[in-house]
């Protein structure tokens, strides 16, 4: 006689089977959504933090402070992410939005957070190697076109679980703006 709701041997080893299919694959299934949504999260901060940071430099144009405020607005955009940066372009962009003269920033420990440092508050203010697009060199008239700005961050992605099988990642992130037009004529013209 057989009780209601007992299963017999062989359907308690075909249960243990489907459960060792089943369980792998719904890990697998987990920390892979899991992975990915990090990732995501990750990508959308770096893309709003760059966004701030070209739209500070479009506002601020000629202005000294143009290129630290940038960096700055990039730094808070990305709170605790900071770390990952490897470099950072601020660059004129050509009519097609490809990157042309730059400036190249990369993190430091220093006071300015930055090698070169631009803060005209730390003293001189020093741009990035190749020094081709400071400030005061960017064109803010109507009359001979504004130029385009961008900021280009380069930055590493380290996969948290491991379950995809992908190791550390090196990913970019760009975004442009028009200068924004000197229309009362009051900026500074030229380097000094």
């Amino acid at each position: 006689m057989r009780v209601l709701g007992a299963r017999s041997r062989g359907e308690r080893g075909a249960v243990a089977v489907e459960m060792a299919i089943v369980v792998p694959v719904l890990v697998l299934l987990v920390f892979g959504a899991l992975e990915v949504g990090l990732a995501f999260d990750e990508k959308l901060r770096m893309a709003n933090a760059v966004n701030q940071a070209t739209r500070n430099a479009s506002v601020l144009g000629v202005d000294d402070y143009a290129d630290i405020q940038a960096l700055d607005s990039l730094s808070a955009g990305l709170s605790a992410n900071v770390g990952n940066i490897v470099e950072v372009h601020i660059f004129k962009a050509d009519a097609d939005g490809n990157r042309g003269i730059s400036d190249l920033y990369v993190p430091d420990t220093s006071s300015c957070e930055w090698d070169p440092c631009p803060d005209p508050d730390e003293g001189t203010p020093t741009y990035g190697s190749p020094d081709d697009y400071k400030p005061c060199t960017r064109d803010i008239g109507l009359g001979g076109g504004l130029d385009t700005v961008g900021v280009e961050v380069t930055y590493t992605h380290s996969w948290i679980t491991g379950v995809l099988g992908i190791g550390t990642q090196t990913w970019h992130e760009t975004a442009r703006a028009r200068l924004e037009p000197d229309l009362l004529g009051t900026a500074p013209v030229g380097c000094p």
